[in-house]
C-alpha cells in the first residue's frame, strides 16, 4: 500500500493517528499495522454469568474490534445474556458475533485479554480484567486475581476497557503495558485531594438515574448511552432520555464511536442513538439541533446533561441553558495525551464558562508540528492537493474507543451518586494507561435530590 492510496476518511483514521502522529510510522505503515494486529479474549467460565463479567467482555468487544485488525473469543460463549443489550442477540455468541468478533480458533502468539480467570494457562503478552463491586481493574495474567462482587456493570464496563487499552498500548511497543495491578474505584476514583473515603453502597442500593439529557452523540455520547444500556433498570420504560445533536455519522466515527454500525453512515447520529435507546426500552426525544445561544431547558425536561461535546466555545454555553447538574466529559486529543481524560460536574450555581474561560482547543501551533512530520509531508506530496488533505487529517484529533468507554463508566457513576443523594466528584482527571495517576476532587453532599430514580433488578449469580 502506497501513501497515494490512503483513504482520508478511513473508518480508523482517529485510531490511525495514535500511530502516525507519534512520528514512528507512515499513514501506510499504520494502516498495515492496525490490519495486521489480533487479539484474543478469553471468558472465564466464573464470569460468564455475571452482569460485570459479561459487560466487561462486551466492551472489551466492541472496543477492540475497532482497535484490531481481527479479534478472537474462547470461552462459555453459548451463555444466555443477562444484559438487555438491544441487539439481535439471545447468547453471548450471538453478541460476539453483532460486535464484530469471532469465535474461530485465534492464530497462535495472539496477545490475549482474560475475563475473569481462565483455568488454563497463558502465554505470551497477557492480562486479566478483574471487578469487585465498584471496583474493575487488571493485572498480568501471571497473577491473576479472583473476581469479587459481580453485580455491578459498570464495573465490568471499566475493567473489559482497561484491558483493551493495555493490550493496545502493548501492540504499539509500549512494554509497560499489561506488566502492573491496575485498579480504579468508580465509586471513589482518584488518591489525592479532597477525596471520598466513604464506603461504596452496595449496587442493589443505588438508584439509577431517570432522566438525562445527552448532548454531543459522538465518541462519549454513545459510551454514556453504552453505559446506561447496561445498567439493569428495573422498569426502562420510566427512563426518559433527551439526546441531542445535529451531526451526521461520517466514516472516521466507526472506530471511535461503540455504537456505529459498519457501513450504516450518512444518516443523523440522533438517529442512530434513538435506535438504540428505543430498543432498549427508554422513552426516548429527539433534538437534530445544536447547542446554541438560543436554546433553554425546560422546568419539566431532564435536569441532568451528559455533555459530550468537542469544542470549547459549546462547552462555555452549558452553564445558561438551565440544568440543574452538567456531567462534561473530555479527553485527550494528541499523541501525546489521547489516553488522559477529564470529568468535571457543575451545579446550577457554577457556570462551565468560567471554568474552561481560558482552555483552548487543538491549537494552529499542533498541526503545524503534525505537519512537519515526514508522514504528513510525504502524504501532501502524494496527494498533490497543495497540503490540504494532509492538514484535515492534522486537525482531527486522536481517538480510541476504550477511553471513552472508560469515561463513560466514570460519568455514569456521577448520574448514579446525584440521584442516589450522594456527594457527587466535582473533578475527576488522569491517564487511563496508569489509572496510579487519577485525581478526584469530592464536593457536598446535595441539599435536596432533584433527580428521580429508579431501583435496579439484581442478578441472582452463580
Amino acid at each position: 500500500m502506497s501513501d497515494a492510496c490512503i483513504e482520508i476518511h478511513s473508518e480508523t483514521a482517529r485510531v490511525r493517528a495514535a500511530l502516525v502522529n507519534s512520528g514512528r510510522h507512515t499513514f501506510a505503515e499504520a494502516d498495515t499495522k492496525l490490519a495486521a494486529s489480533r487479539l484474543l479474549i478469553i471468558l472465564g467460565e466464573d464470569a460468564a454469568n455475571t452482569p460485570a463479567g459479561q459487560a466487561a467482555l462486551l466492551t472489551a468487544i466492541v472496543t477492540s474490534t475497532r482497535s484490531f485488525g481481527q479479534v478472537f473469543v474462547q470461552g462459555p460463549v453459548d451463555q444466555v445474556q443477562l444484559l438487555a443489550v438491544p441487539a439481535a442477540a439471545r447468547t453471548l455468541r450471538d453478541a460476539i458475533a453483532f460486535f464484530g468478533a469471532k469465535t474461530a480458533t485465534a492464530p497462535s502468539g495472539c496477545p490475549q485479554i482474560v475475563i475473569g480467570t481462565s483455568p488454563t494457562k497463558t502465554g505470551g503478552w497477557s492480562v486479566q480484567a478483574f471487578w469487585d463491586g465498584w471496583t474493575a481493574g487488571t493485572t498480568p495474567s501471571a497473577k491473576p486475581v479472583n473476581i469479587g462482587l459481580s453485580d455491578c456493570p459498570l464495573a465490568g464496563i471499566a475493567a473489559g476497557a482497561l484491558a483493551v487499552g493495555q493490550a493496545f498500548l502493548s501492540e504499539q511497543g509500549d512494554v509497560r503495558a499489561g506488566r502492573t495491578n491496575q485498579t480504579l474505584s468508580l465509586w471513589s476514583p482518584g488518591n489525592a485531594g479532597k477525596f471520598d473515603y466513604s464506603e461504596p453502597p452496595l449496587f442493589n442500593r443505588v438508584l439509577l438515574p431517570a432522566s438525562l439529557w445527552l448532548v454531543g452523540l459522538g465518541n462519549l455520547g454513545q459510551a454514556y448511552l453504552w453505559s446506561l444500556t447496561l445498567l439493569p433498570y428495573s422498569r426502562p420504560e420510566d427512563v426518559k432520555l433527551f439526546l441531542q445533536d445535529d451531526q451526521k455519522i461520517e466514516r472516521e466515527n466507526w472506530g471511535t464511536s461503540i455504537l456505529v454500525e459498519r457501513g450504516r453512515y450518512g444518516f443523523l447520529k440522533t438517529r442512530l442513538t434513538e435506535e438504540w435507546a428505543s430498543g432498549r426500552g427508554f422513552e426516548v426525544r429527539r433534538i437534530d439541533r445544536r447547542l446554541d445561544e438560543h436554546f433553554l431547558r425546560l422546568e419539566h425536561e431532564p435536569g441532568i446533561a451528559l455533555a459530550g461535546l468537542d469544542t470549547m466555545p459549546a462547552r462555555r454555553l452549558l452553564g445558561l441553558r438551565g440544568f440543574e447538574y452538567i456531567i462534561d466529559a473530555g479527553l485527550g486529543a494528541t499523541f501525546i495525551d489521547y489516553r488522559k481524560l477529564r470529568i468535571n460536574v457543575f451545579n446550577s450555581k457554577e457556570n462551565p464558562a468560567e471554568h474552561f474561560r481560558d482552555v483552548e482547543d487543538l491549537t494552529m501551533q499542533t498541526v503545524q508540528a503534525l505537519m512537519d512530520l515526514p508522514a504528513y509531508q510525504e502524504l501532501g506530496r502524494h496527494l498533490g492537493d497543495g497540503g490540504c488533505g494532509a492538514a484535515m487529517l492534522a486537525a482531527s484529533s486522536v481517538a480510541v474507543p476504550f477511553v471513552s468507554a472508560i469515561a463513560g463508566a466514570l460519568a455514569i457513576t456521577q448520574a448514579i451518586r446525584i440521584a442516589s443523594g450522594y456527594a457527587h466528584h466535582v473533578a475527576i482527571t488522569g491517564d487511563v494507561s496508569d489509572i496510579r495517576s487519577l485525581r478526584a476532587t469530592i464536593g457536598a453532599v446535595p441539599a435536596r435530590t432533584i433527580v428521580p430514580g429508579i431501583q435496579p433488578v439484581t442478578h441472582e449469580t452463580e
